[in-house]
């Protein structure tokens, strides 16, 4: 039996917790919240005495990874209590959880951190970035009008399943492929979002999830379907013009797009590190993988890692599209490189190319260039977050 498992029952203490570690207000919609993902997760903790001294979510999820899908679990809410801390409580169930992934069959996890050197001790890497882009009321670009298609403004609790249908349609960089109570989710957390739907032709074609702090238009989430949803909804967003100074927004795509400006220096951008993301069990990931090429020459490479059935030295060939993997420690790697490198090049952040050239893996150059020219080479974006 897992001790580091909590019972449906510890709920008002793990609330506890979060309220203190994270310094949040109790609120009723809060705690509301917090009981959806606490329902829906898989809820680790370790009693101090009578009282929760460390605790985290590990929640199910499943990606959409270039038209792949992937078992992923989001680590969220790691907490210890300031009189548990440095005891290694979250160490602990952080071990645990990974481990239970793993017999579990999931293949990723994913996670905000408060640390990016403290998480990478556990093999995650930073893979997601976002752009936050912000343009001046004054400075926002002239949009023709268009005759075809029209916008529909409706609260987020009218969110309509097309929205839902859109949004997987268009998702397959590595987001979240999002279950029913995750929008729900969504929803209750953010009463304060609003929708503006594009149609064409009484076909959903695009849309858009804001809300305004102050002065700002704050877009949350665009998804467009083709160039008029594109063209709909930014009129949309400018005709808010004389209501607010500043438009935001937060992309999930790295590339800033400037050039597609009348004037790209009316636009200041910010590009974000965002979430994290870690391979569980790298044989699955590497056999389903979406290969970027039919044929490979065997290739033997060595993963350094903390868990134990990543930690191998590999022998990878691709034949007519079919992966030939075998665990091969006898055999001398032409390449070593860690989990997390392994992690940013498969998910198209960065390549083992670029690795080399900052000294990040050692190898067979040759054989370096063969292995990442195997990998995707479009960054993955992640809008979502727990």
């Amino acid at each position: 039996m897992n001790k580091y498992l909590l019972g449906k029952d510890k709920f008002n203490q793990f609330y506890e917790l979060y309220l203190y570690s994270f310094n949040r207000p109790d609120s009723p919609q809060r705690r509301s919240v917090l009981k959806e993902r606490f329902d829906h997760a898989i809820v680790y903790g370790i009693m101090n005495e009578d009282k929760l001294g460390s605790g985290l979510f590990s929640i199910p999820f499943n990606v959409n990874f270039h038209d792949v899908d992937f078992k992923m679990n989001g680590i969220g809410d790691v907490m210890s209590a300031p009189e548990f801390g440095g005891r290694g409580g979250a160490s602990s169930l952080m071990n645990q959880a990974l481990e239970d992934m793993y017999n579990d069959g999931v293949t990723l996890s994913y996670l905000a951190p408060f640390s990016y050197g403290y998480y990478r001790q556990f093999g995650f890497e930073q893979v997601f970035d976002h752009t936050r882009i912000t343009i001046k009321n004054f400075e926002l670009p002239r949009v023709k009008n268009t005759q075809e298609g029209i916008v529909k403004r409706v609260k987020i609790t009218e969110l309509p399943d097309s929205v839902k249908r859109l949004y997987l349609e268009k998702n397959h960089l590595g987001g979240m492929s999002r279950a029913d109570w995750w929008w729900n989710h969504m929803v209750d957390k953010h009463p304060e979002y609003q929708l503006a739907l594009a149609y064409q032709a009484n076909k959903l074609i695009g849309y858009l999830v804001y809300y305004n702090e102050g002065v700002n238009f704050v877009i949350h989430e665009w998804v467009n379907s083709n160039p008029l949803s594109l063209q709909l909804l930014l009129k949309f967003v400018t005709k808010h013009q004389s209501i607010f100074k500043n438009f935001i927004y937060e992309s999930p795509d790295a590339d800033f797009k400037a050039d597609l400006l009348e004037d790209p220096n009316s636009a200041k951008l910010e590009v974000i590190p965002y979430m994290m993301a870690r391979i569980v069990n790298l044989e699955d990931f590497l056999k389903r993988y979406p290969i970027q090429k039919m044929n490979l020459a065997r290739i033997n490479f060595k993963v350094e890692d903390s868990l134990a059935w990543n930690n191998h030295t590999w022998s990878l060939a691709i034949n007519d599209g079919i992966v030939d993997l075998k665990v091969a420690d006898e055999l001398k790697p032409d390449l070593e490189l860690t989990i997390q490198n392994l992690t940013k090049a498969m998910f198209g952040y960065r390549s083992l190319d670029s690795l080399v050239n900052y000294g990040l893996i050692k190898g067979d150059v040759e054989k370096i260039s063969d292995l990442s020219s195997l990998f995707v080479q479009e960054k993955p974006q992640l809008i979502d977050y727990f």
